[in-house]
């Protein structure tokens, strides 16, 4: 057995078990109920946690659509859902302190232009370049490496 067929080997059983790990951590998280939860007390759960949700709600679901998706546009998709919150929440205490509370107030969104005029988004562009890069540079490798190994395999050993 030569090197390039234990290379081969040892790649098809790290990408089965990568493979199996992806798989059951996928499954785990399609079903969230906790462990020793029966499902009737997980639906339960589910429904309290909805309507005290719609009953009280929290600092992000008093915003508008519009002031969410201005929030999320502006980075908020870069936090943590707990972390938006914790802002949200603060923000509106320190309005309310400061007096600058306008919820009562007709507010006006002005959508501001992102980006260039022709939809084309330059810091995806360079993602997609990077990601481009790296995947020649690996398949490169990787073709570097099988021939390289088959000379250096094929060559006799006195």
């Amino acid at each position: 057995m030569n090197i390039t067929q234990t290379t081969s080997r040892i790649g098809a059983v790290v990408a089965t078990i990568g493979a199996i790990v992806v798989l059951a951590s996928s499954a785990q998280a399609a079903t969230s109920r906790p462990a020793g939860m029966s499902q009737p007390a997980y639906r339960a759960l589910m429904i309290r946690s909805e309507a005290l949700n719609t009953l009280h709600g929290n600092a992000v679901t008093r915003l508008s659509p519009q002031q969410f998706t201005g929030l999320y546009q502006a980075g908020a998709n870069r936090m943590a859902p707990q972390a938006f919150v914790a802002l949200v929440a603060r923000s509106a205490a320190l309005n309310r302190q400061s007096r600058f509370d306008r919820t009562n107030q007709p507010t006006t969104v002005v959508e501001q232009p992102t980006g260039s005029g022709n939809g084309f988004d330059w810091g995806d562009f360079g993602i997609g370049a990077a990601a481009m890069l790296g995947l020649v540079v690996l398949s490169g490798g990787l073709l570097a490496g099988t021939y390289l190994g088959r000379r250096t395999a094929a060559r006799p050993v006195t």
